[in-house]
């Protein structure tokens, strides 16, 4: 992980990344789930450590209960459903924790969650992508050559760090839900085929002012129609009441 600190100067300051291989894990998950908030609250331990890049998807599925989840869109609902096309299972679920585009797990069953994740952790990515801030304050993403027969997307995903819920009715009526790294933005960027290749993101593309509590984002590259990870890295920043941009 790199963390960026937006100060009283426009000075941005990098710290060196926390992990070359983290392992990526997509918590879906939803607000109208009764079974879901042990889930949320094990992400929120996982997004500390080290060797993790954690992501929760919110999808729209259940909404018909009678809680209307704002963070919800039913493009992540898809994503879940191409990853079960891709892992040849027969339905999705909530609270499912994807590990690393290549197993899946109930997202509060924390021993399987650790084991899948030392799985994981066991198989080295096959690329190690370069993030490199620029003098005119963009981003360049560096993806190396490797030996590789296909089409990757890449993906950019931003997300909030700390958001949270008072839920009102449905199943979880009553109940004051605390969510982190809730993906805002999901975009392809662009292709990989096996060449070295640079794409610059300004400023503009990757910032949301609009945090309380500040942002992150992460790259991440994987067969086109989902599967499993070829490379990932990940930013995080803080939005500070007297950060100039």
């Amino acid at each position: 992980m790199i963390l960026l600190a937006a100060l009283a100067v426009s000075v941005l300051a990098l710290a060196p990344a926390r992990a070359e291989s983290p392992v990526v894990v997509e918590l879906f998950t939803s607000e109208g789930c009764s079974s879901c908030p042990p889930a949320d609250q094990y992400l929120l331990d996982l997004r500390e450590r080290d060797d993790v890049i954690a992501l929760a998807f919110h999808v729209d599925y259940w909404d018909y209960l009678g809680w209307k989840d704002r963070f919800a869109t039913h493009e992540y609902t898809n994503r879940q459903r191409a990853y079960a096309r891709a892992m040849g299972s027969p339905m999705i679920y909530t609270p499912q924790l994807v590990v690393d585009g290549n197993a899946h797990v109930v997202g509060s069953d924390k021993g399987s969650v650790d084991d899948a994740i030392a799985q994981a952790s066991a198989r080295p990515p096959m690329l190690d992508i370069g993030l490199i801030w620029t003098e005119k304050r963009s981003l360049t993403v560096s993806i190396p050559a490797a030996d590789y027969d296909g089409d990757a997307t890449i993906w950019f995903v931003r997300y909030v760090l700390d958001a949270g819920s008072e839920v009102t009715s449905g199943e979880n009526a009553g109940k004051h839900l605390v969510h982190g790294n809730v993906v805002d933005q999901l975009t392809a960027i662009g292709m990989w085929d096996g060449q070295a290749m640079d794409i610059t993101l300004p400023w503009e593309a990757i910032v949301d002012n609009n945090g309380e509590h500040g942002f992150g984002c992460a790259i991440i590259v994987q067969p086109e129609g989902l599967g499993p990870i070829l490379g990932a890295r990940e930013i995080t920043y803080e939005v500070t009441d007297a950060a100039t941009w």
